[in-house]
Order: structure tokens, then C-alpha cells, then sequence
């Protein structure tokens, strides 16, 4: 990406409104079905918290997660994984290989300054702040330009398939990060990954504190460490159960 996209990325963000905080939860390690209902029910009662959610979480196992709108079936074929090792994310996207990688979630409720952003400048404005807290560590990287024309249909592998504003390596011949979107009455879910294998000593945490400094300066909001609450499992538990059915990973109903 040119300098000069890396500025309209910047200046979209210029939106006023009121500062509020952004509540960074700390790191939880749980299963698929855990993660998803954590994402989801966080995005439900958004507008209970008060402003943006943060929080990077590992998983118990490794995890293939896939999209929302793809088809299972091919799914399975594709990873050579029977239904009910996959997890159907309740964003967009195509097949993400959870593990190694550096998984987060962020919410933007109704309303809140990043919310107001369209979704696209959004996208690379997050993949932009990642990128720079890796230049950080020496691993140069770039963001894809976007096509002239957007591809059409569902995508297939996320890490094969990289599309406009994704962040690439430095030669831009390799994707490093993605993230997929879902859009509710609530606010906005984003549920990213980063690929760095290649760097296995890279402090996760470290890089979560330099995005996370920068995306809350382009936002105006300040970083509140905050505590899961005390009922958490209480809260998710309708949740979890949907995203560990089969019924849900197969033909996207509830259990």
C-alpha cells in the first residue's frame, strides 16, 4: 500500500464524537465453541459496557474455524476434517487455521467512533495498526491494494485467498492477517488472526498493548483493563451450546 492510501486510511477516522473507553479484557485459552460464544454474547450486550471491547484469546486445541456463509460440506473436504472438529464462525470469511496464530476480537457498539467508519476503511486502518506494531519487531510488511474490481462469491481458504487491505509481508506475496466482520443492530464484531509461525518469539501480549495504543489514539478513546465478569460462563451458556451443535456448524440453525 502507498503512502498515500496509508493517509486516506487515517484521515477517514476523523468522525467526532464523545471519548469513552475501551474495555481490554484479559487473555482466556478455550475451545472453539467457547471462543465463538464469547465473541458473540460480547456483541449482544455491548451496549451494557459502555464503549469498544478488546480481548486476544488462544484456543484449548488446535482449531480450523470457517465462515459463515460457506458450505460445510465443502469445508470438509477441503481440511480433510469431520463436521463436528469445525467450528462455523459467526462472521463472513473463508477456512482459518487457529493454533499458532494470534487471535482477537473486537467489538464496536452502536454509535462509538470506530462503529461510524465503513467497514472496508475500518479493515485497514486495524490491519495497519498490526502492521506497524511488526515493523516494531523487524518483519516488514505492506497492506494489499485493493482490485479495481472487488472479487464476487464466498471466499475459500483465508490464508490462500488474500483480498484489498489485508496485511501481506513485506514482498506482499504472503498474507499474514485477516479479519471478518459481522454487522448487528448492536454494533460490530470483528474477529481477526495473525499468521506469525515464522516468528515463534514474538511476545503476543506485547504486540496486543502496541496495537492497541495505537488504534485507541486514532479513536479517542482511552484502554481500560477490565475483568471478566463473575457470571461469565452463566451469560454465554445458551451460546456455547449453539456453536458446539452440529446443527449450527452444518446448516447454521441454532441447537
Amino acid at each position: 500500500m502507498t503512502g498515500t492510501a496509508n493517509m486516506w486510511i487515517i484521515q477517514a477516522v476523523t468522525i467526532h464524537v464523545s471519548s469513552m473507553s475501551l474495555f481490554h479484557l484479559s487473555f482466556r485459552r478455550e475451545t472453539g465453541a467457547e471462543n465463538m460464544a464469547t465473541d458473540m454474547q460480547l456483541l449482544e450486550k455491548c451496549q451494557d459496557w459502555g464503549g469498544p471491547i478488546f480481548r486476544r484469546y488462544g484456543w484449548a486445541k488446535p482449531q480450523i474455524t470457517f465462515g459463515y456463509g460457506q458450505n460445510a460440506g465443502w469445508v470438509e473436504k477441503e481440511t480433510g476434517q469431520r463436521l463436528d472438529n469445525l467450528i462455523r464462525r459467526p462472521t463472513g470469511g473463508g477456512i482459518v487455521r487457529h493454533g499458532a496464530d494470534l487471535t482477537y476480537c473486537m467489538i464496536l457498539p452502536k454509535g462509538s467512533k470506530g462503529e461510524q467508519i465503513p467497514s472496508m476503511e475500518f479493515y485497514g486502518l486495524i490491519h495497519q495498526r498490526w502492521g506497524e506494531a511488526l515493523s516494531e519487531h523487524g518483519i516488514p510488511n505492506v497492506l494489499m491494494p485493493c482490485p479495481a474490481k472487488a472479487k464476487g462469491g464466498i471466499p475459500g481458504d483465508c490464508f490462500k485467498e488474500p483480498v484489498g487491505r489485508d496485511l501481506m509481508d513485506g514482498a506482499g506475496g504472503k498474507k499474514l492477517g485477516g479479519a471478518a466482520m459481522k454487522r448487528t443492530r448492536a454494533g460490530v464484531l470483528i474477529q481477526g488472526t495473525l499468521n506469525l509461525g515464522e516468528w515463534p518469539g514474538l511476545d503476543y501480549g506485547q504486540m496486543e498493548k502496541e496495537f492497541l495504543e495505537r488504534i485507541t489514539r486514532d479513536l479517542g478513546e482511552s484502554i481500560t483493563p477490565t475483568e471478566w465478569p463473575n457470571d461469565w460462563n452463566v451469560q454465554r451458556v445458551q451460546l456455547v451450546e449453539t456453536f458446539s451443535s452440529l446443527s449450527w456448524t452444518r446448516d447454521r440453525k441454532s441447537s
